[in-house]
């Protein structure tokens, strides 16, 4: 400040003691020529890093017992591994949107309803596995968004989910899985997911309170899932994001991605949500069985419903969500209905 001070107080007195030479020169002089602003570049961070967890625990230890996933979400479209999918996204008239890009690596459990037995009945859930990494591409609007992500990776021992949650309980002291040696064979597995999301509604109550009510419809195909899913879900609190989709463990990865505004992003913000879905499942390894080699399997039921609450904070780079989800059954032998777990996510932005 002090250096500004110094040189305003040098040029204005230059110019006063030039006054007459400057304006005869100035009359000379062509008119200046006026350069273009530069566009407007999307406020806020332009990177996540996200860890998710989702378990049973408090609830039960059967089913769907544990998720973990860590995943990377960050603006542009140069990655090799998305830009398949982003040709594609864009055949359909897409451009014009904020590009994303996503990588993640994801490991999923599921146990039968009592994993203390080492001889688990041939009508209860398979002991099962699926550790993949996912390549996704996203294109968002302020109200649109349009997500296709191809999952790879693998089911069966070399998941190592046995090993997973047998580390996990040695630590808990919680029961011990036996049956492990009856879980679906080794199997390369594909996911190819697609997923858009509308947001119908938004209002702003106040300059910062607001609610919108966002749906959704995709779908997954492969030999490890094949299913149709829609979605909706209703949201409402302080600075909230332009985002799409609820913090869980999803196949089309686009739960980091948020279109950004021009203007700058609060340093805050604290919002509740609650929704549900409706999944219409044509095959799912972890109930079918393997594709092409005997194994256990059970068979799963055509329509899953879910509900779910949830609420989501930030403070400026450190964002930390937790979700409770109600699922219905699974499977027509389903013993133990409806079955509870949680989601936890840290997020970090840079």
């Amino acid at each position: 400040m002090r250096i500004t001070f110094v040189l305003s107080t040098i040029l204005l007195f230059t110019a006063n003691i030039f006054a007459d030479v400057n304006a005869a020169a100035a009359r000379k002089q062509p008119a200046p020529v006026e350069v273009a602003a530069a566009p407007q570049q999307p406020g806020g961070y332009d990177e996540v890093i996200s860890l998710f967890i989702e378990n049973d625990y408090g609830f039960s230890d059967r089913y769907y017992t544990n998720g973990l996933k860590l995943m990377y979400t960050g603006a542009g479209d140069d990655f090799l591994t998305s830009r398949l999918q982003f040709g594609v996204l864009r055949l359909f008239g897409m451009e014009g949107r904020q590009a994303y890009q996503t990588v993640s690596v994801a490991q999923q459990m599921f146990v039968p309803s009592e994993i203390s037995n080492p001889n688990p009945p041939a009508w209860d859930r398979p002991y099962a596995g699926w550790l993949n990494v996912g390549f996704g591409a996203h294109l968002a609007s302020k109200d649109r968004l349009d997500s296709l992500t191809v999952n790879l990776g693998v089911v069966g021992p070399y998941s190592l989910a046995e090993n997973a949650q047998k580390f996990w309980h040695s630590i808990v002291e919680a029961d011990w899985p036996m049956g492990w040696h009856e879980q679906i064979k080794n199997e390369p597995g594909i996911i190819i997911s697609y997923n858009h999301t509308e947001r119908l509604l938004r209002r702003d109550l106040s300059n910062s309170f607001s609610t919108d009510l966002l749906a959704s419809a995709g779908a997954d195909l492969g030999n490890v899932m094949s299913q149709g899913v829609v979605r909706s879900f209703w949201r409402f609190g302080f600075n909230m994001p332009y985002s799409f989709e609820a913090n869980r463990m999803d196949n089309s990865n686009g739960t980091d991605v948020a279109w950004r505004p021009t203007d700058a992003s609060p340093d805050w913000h604290c919002y509740m949500y609650a929704g549900g879905a409706a999944r219409f499942v044509g095959y799912d390894i972890t109930l079918n069985g393997n594709t092409y080699r005997n194994s256990r399997s059970v068979t799963p039921n055509w329509f899953v419903a879910e509900a779910m609450v949830g609420i989501s904070s930030r403070y400026k780079m450190i964002q930390a969500d937790l979700n409770w989800t109600l699922r219905s059954s699974e499977f027509t032998a389903q013993e133990y209905c409806p079955h509870m777990f949680w989601t936890l996510s840290v997020k970090v932005f840079f």
